[in-house]
């Protein structure tokens, strides 16, 4: 699977997960806008995110 728009994620340091509301494509490296709820709303590598399936959701 690979991260798109409306992917839950989670940042490789974090426990929030947030959805991607949009991807900015550089050649050197893409880049994903995240919706973190409360926590607001950031710009992160996308090599810096982890996608969010339903069997790793809870942990």
């Amino acid at each position: 699977m690979s991260i798109g728009v409306h992917s839950l994620v989670k940042h490789k340091t974090g426990n929030i997960i947030g959805r991607v509301i949009s991807l900015l494509s550089r050649q050197d490296k893409p880049w994903a806008m995240v919706d973190w709820g409360n926590s607001g709303i950031s710009m992160h590598a996308v090599s810096d995110l982890i996608e969010v399936t339903q069997e790793n959701r809870r942990s």
